[in-house]
């Protein structure tokens, strides 16, 4: 199982690292950043992406609101890791 990052993209930002709001699958990052809650259309200002790129150079962890729980919830999503879980091997 690939390992990767779920970022959100902010439109009109450019920030330095990435903002991290989980390590899942990249199945699970398929499912989330295409479910249209998580989408440009839903948020205007933000959408979220995800990468392969895991280096901590050029991604931080950033609290996780709550925001998309019923997107990870209906898709069965498992968080590998966030600013507030730990590494999962």
């Amino acid at each position: 199982m690939d390992r990767v990052a779920v970022f959100i993209a902010s439109r009109n930002t450019s920030p330095t690292k990435r903002r991290v709001l989980w390590h899942v699958s990249e199945s699970d990052a398929r499912k989330i950043c295409g479910d249209r809650r998580t989408g440009i259309k839903a948020h205007p200002s933000h959408m979220l992406c995800w990468s392969y790129d895991l280096d901590p150079e050029y991604n931080v962890f950033v609290s996780d609101n709550g925001r998309y729980a019923d997107v990870l919830a209906e898709h069965g999503v498992t968080i590998l890791a966030s600013k507030t879980h730990s590494l999962v091997s």
